[in-house]
């Protein structure tokens, strides 16, 4: 009997470029994802993973999706940097914004000096600057204006070294500025936090807000430990024996509570909590003039305020203590409660929308596209634009700063921003690796051993400067003041080496105060030596 005829099962990929692209997205972020204490190349490991595609396999790479990568991630840069872009020149503009100002401007004459001195490729060099400050934004900006393979050898070359650079300097400035740092610490606040084992059996089943000890002496409950898992405090809170209380005011205040429910315990919530501590500037002026029961955070947020810094002065909130217009509120809850608690004390929260809205997106990438062709002539230098790239980030900014245009949304949750950026950018690392796999490993020779020098001057030098200035003449504190370098130059890990002397959240603040403005300067900057150097015929 004769068998039957069998068809052949093809897998066939009409669209195989884009099966190749989000393999290598895939494969990039978890090789980004790979740290060795804390450090690894994050975002980048995209970029070098789809170069090392590019240059076995020479895969073909899709323009319009880099386009469309660009677009997705500065439009993104621009909403989330709007609502506190123009804020934090207004509050941080006599010292930490000058700081940051000081250190791009240092980077931009280093960058330029260094580039005309030794004959560097303009591409290159700006590619060399970009990799030392470890910032995508100014990868981005360079490409708009030179050669895809010049840009990202410089950047490929001068990233690891600048990465090196960045981290030993950080790390050798801590180490000997180490006891300057803490005796800052200890003048800096007589605020306290403790952490006591509730052994008091009046206390036991008791919800926290009827427990007048807590009241009496002014002092906030901000998180229990119980069954190995740490909880938010909230006036609801039932307490039970046995419970790890964390408890924050001022030290006298902590002792003379800690005693009466029980002993001190050196228990970590760290390991235990899912907790977050956020400072979240009050800038709702529906919220202002009202208390914290009067809105009834705890109830709606269940986040606990646990400090209040008002005019420089720092003090633990009463329940019935009205918020300000610009008070810096510390609150410690999940990252979604506080990304709400953010949103209703910092925004008008009647404009934020809890998920992205399609209308709105697509008008803010019409106009993104529509101020990118824009040409505007410059005498002496000829046509200037802003081009798709630049057309986004201002889109991005407008939007994000008002909140809402007409009908139209400018501000969304901050993860689902968050995944469009990542995805753009991803995207445009994809289509730019591909393309400059092959030549970036052709182009390696003796050479790129000055260029790794280079790198290390461009991302030190800058620094060093800063630091002197911001330090001896801005009088920042130390930690405060490489919190604003580390924002400056958008370098997330240096933060980890600061906090292992200063564990406070001012470091953070001094970041994450200037990182917005960073993010749309160093763009504002590239470009800027872009324009000096072609009116010096750099770089031949």
């Amino acid at each position: 009997m004769p068998e039957p005829d069998l068809i052949p099962i093809e897998i066939f990929f009409q669209k195989s470029e884009l099966v190749v692209t989000f393999l290598l997205v895939l494969l990039g972020i978890a090789f980004g994802n790979l740290t060795i204490k804390g450090v690894g190349f994050g975002s980048s490991g995209v970029l070098i993973v789809a170069m090392v595609a590019g240059y076995f396999y020479q895969f073909e790479s899709v323009p319009i999706l880099a386009d469309l990568g660009i677009v997705l991630f500065l439009l993104c840069v621009g909403l989330e940097a709007g609502p506190s872009f123009f804020r934090a020149f207004k509050q941080h503009g006599r010292r930490f914004i000058t700081n940051v100002l000081v250190l791009l401007a240092i980077s931009g004459v280093n960058t330029v000096a260094i580039i005309a001195l030794f004959g560097i490729p303009v591409g290159i060099g700006l590619g060399l600057f970009a990799g030392s400050f470890t910032s995508s934004p100014a990868l981005i900006s360079a490409l708009q204006f030179h050669p895809e393979e010049e840009v990202i050898f410089g950047y490929g070359v001068a990233y690891p070294f600048g990465l090196i650079g960045v981290i030993l300097f950080i790390s050798i400035a801590v180490r000997l500025l180490k006891d300057k740092m803490a005796a800052e610490v200890r003048g800096r606040t007589r605020l306290h936090a403790a952490v006591f084992k509730l052994d008091k059996d009046d206390l036991h089943g008791k919800l926290l807000r009827d427990v007048e000890l807590f009241r009496d002496h002014a002092v906030v409950v901000s998180g229990i430990l119980r069954d190995l898992s740490v909880r938010p405090a909230s006036g609801s809170s039932v307490l039970q024996k046995g419970d790890i209380l964390r408890l924050e005011g001022m030290p006298e205040d902590v002792q003379a509570v800690g005693e009466v429910i029980g002993e001190e315990v050196h228990e970590t919530f760290d390991e235990h909590s899912e907790l977050d501590t956020r400072s979240i500037v009050v800038e709702n002026t529906s919220v202002l003039n009202r208390s914290p029961r009067d809105l009834g955070l705890r109830l709606r947020f269940n986040a606990t305020l646990t400090r209040v810094i008002r005019a420089n002065v720092e003090f633990v909130p009463s329940e019935d203590e009205p918020l300000a217009y610009g008070d810096v509120v510390m609150a410690v809850g999940t990252p979604y409660q506080l990304d709400q608690l953010e949103l209703f004390l910092g925004h008008e929260h009647h404009t934020v929308q809890r998920r992205v809205d399609i209308g709105s997106l697509a008008a803010i990438l019409f106009i993104a596209f529509a101020i990118g062709g824009l040409v505007v002539p410059i005498p002496g230098l000829g046509p200037f634009s802003l081009g798709i790239a630049g057309g986004a980030l201002v889109a991005g900014l407008i939007f994000g700063h008002f909140g809402r245009i007409g009908n139209f949304i400018g501000r969304f949750p901050r993860n689902a921003t968050a995944v469009l950026k990542e995805l753009g950018l991803a995207l445009f690392f994809v289509q730019v690796g591909l393309e400059t796999g092959q030549s970036f490993v052709e182009s390696l020779d003796f050479q790129a051993v000055y260029y790794a020098f280079y790198a290390i001057l461009l991302a030190v030098v800058p620094m060093a400067g800063s630091f002197l200035v911001g330090h001896y003449l801005l009088r920042i504190p130390v930690s405060e003041c490489f919190g604003v370098i580390c924002g400056g130059m958008t370098f997330t890990p240096g933060l980890d080496i600061i906090r292992q002397v200063d564990s406070s959240e001012r470091p953070i603040v001094a970041y994450s105060s200037v990182y917005p403005v960073a993010l749309i300067l160093v763009i504002a900057l590239v470009q800027g030596m872009h324009l000096v150097l072609m009116s010096l015929g750099a770089g031949g």
